[in-house]
């Protein structure tokens, strides 16, 4: 498979395997995925407790931007 040396990649911060540099990254990504599974699982948690109370009869509040991925 050819690569394009000039293509710019958004893992280039990561640095050479093992480095400090990568290790940090990685830490980074891997707590940034966890705060957002958190999120989400807070934000099915209060459309959950809304359902149970009201019946579903509230409107979800607009100002929670959810976004997946």
């Amino acid at each position: 498979m050819a690569t394009d040396s000039h293509k710019k990649t958004k893992y280039k911060y990561l640095g050479k395997a093992g480095s400090e540099a990568h290790i940090n990254a990685v830490e980074k990504m891997t707590r940034r995925n966890i705060i957002n599974e958190l999120e989400r699982v807070v934000h099915s948690l209060q459309e959950s407790y809304l359902d149970i109370c009201f019946g579903g009869e509230i409107e979800p509040d607009p100002s929670y931007d959810f976004q997946m991925g």
